[in-house]
């Protein structure tokens, strides 16, 4: 059974020992359990049971009886000549059966699927085939050891090669609808600007958008997170690492061009919305509502809408804050100190200092003064939150 790589090594152990008790070891069986690690992206078990059960004295019980096959009148019926009365053999225990295997596949997927959820991890796996999920896709096949094994790697191959035509096909569809997303916003940019979003959609892999950077920042999020995870308990993510910040870096440049051009069409189609009492995201989420409804709010409309984007962000932070605590702690942590050297180099131009501002009136501080302001003590509080739902070590 495959082990869910979403998950510490300590935590697969527990998930494998807690099903195997249940599944096996309570009901009578020995269970022989081997965890493979030869490869990271991998990890599975291999679980050999004895077919012959365990009674509760711990002697072992018997496989099967037989049983005498009794004509009408209860006598044991023979057949022609043979000195021995016909019988039938009773298996004591079902476990050899299909259904069985089933059951235990179907259990598993419900493991498995009960820890990804207490975790908010959003994957899910299941036991049935893709035709019994709806799935339009073609299965690989387990190459094993023997003879036909050349044959079934050519085909797995071949299902690859498929799949990924598949995969490219349905990219270039998105890419096609980011892109009509991405009307409003486009005729803002600047013929440099248009050459930068090229380069940094290849180095992204992705089309740049406002859909696709959060998905992109979400992907980035959850992998640096497992990845910390493996360093913390000594393993070498060195390369993982250096990958992952080359990410973040050409996502950083992709979110500083887009906050550009955000502003910009916010400018123009809202120039009643006051910037110092909106911050960067909902700026972002105004313009992505207006881009998905085709509609300029005016009004109360549009205080009810920055309302309710204000309400979802928030949401939004402090489940990613309780998913990922870990991560969440460091992203901060950096925030804050990058916050921190910007405002404290804007201060120094002014001839101040940043403990200066505890007693300062916000009213009297300059546009860039007051956003590093307000991002600061933003850091603050969600950083104490986060105090609170670390354990203890």
């Amino acid at each position: 059974m495959a082990l869910p790589v979403e998950l510490s090594e300590s935590e697969q152990k527990e998930l494998l020992t807690k099903y195997v008790q249940e599944n096996f070891v309570d009901q009578g069986m020995v269970a022989d359990v081997a965890i493979h690690r030869d490869h990271p992206d991998n990890p599975h078990a291999h679980v050999m049971l004895t077919n012959r059960p365990f009674n509760p004295d711990g002697t072992w019980g018997i496989k099967s009886k037989k049983q005498y096959i009794l004509d009408e009148n209860g006598n044991k019926m023979y057949t022609g000549t043979n000195k021995y009365p016909k019988s039938r053999k009773i298996l004591m225990v079902d476990w050899d059966k299909k259904e069985k295997i089933i059951e235990w596949r179907h259990n598993w997927a419900v493991s498995v699927d009960q820890v990804l959820e207490q975790k908010n991890i959003p994957d899910r796996i299941s036991e049935k085939s893709f035709e019994n999920q709806g799935i339009d896709e073609v299965p690989t096949q387990h190459e094993g050891i023997n003879s036909k094994r050349s044959k079934r790697k050519e085909f797995n191959q071949q299902v690859k090669k498929y799949r990924k035509t598949k995969a490219n096909y349905k990219n270039n569809q998105e890419k096609v609808i980011n892109r009509g997303h991405l009307d409003s916003l486009s005729k803002h940019f600047s013929f440099n600007e248009k050459k930068v979003v090229k380069e940094l959609s290849h180095e992204l892999k992705t089309y740049i958008s406002l859909e696709s950077l959060d998905d992109k920042r979400r992907m980035l999020f959850n992998w640096k997170n497992s990845t910390l995870i493996k360093h913390a308990v000594g393993e070498d993510v060195t390369k993982q690492l250096l990958t992952i910040n080359q990410q973040e870096s050409s996502l950083k440049k992709a979110d500083e061009l887009l906050n550009k051009v955000v502003d910009r069409t916010t400018k123009k189609l809202y120039p009643e919305l006051n910037f110092e009492q909106t911050t960067q995201a909902e700026r972002r989420e105004l313009i992505k509502e207006t881009d998905s409804e085709q509609t300029v709010f005016k009004g109360s409309e549009l205080n009810e809408r920055l309302m309710n984007i204000r309400d979802d962000l928030l949401v939004r932070q402090l489940l990613t804050f309780t998913k990922r605590p870990y991560t969440s702690w460091q992203l901060l942590m950096q925030q804050e100190k990058e916050v921190k050297i910007e405002l404290k180099y804007t201060l120094m131009i002014h001839d101040d200092s940043l403990e200066s501002l505890e007693h300062v009136d916000h009213h009297f501080l300059n546009d860039k003064l007051n956003r590093l302001v307000n991002g600061l003590w933003t850091c603050f509080e969600m950083i104490g939150f986060i105090m609170m739902i670390i354990p203890k070590t």
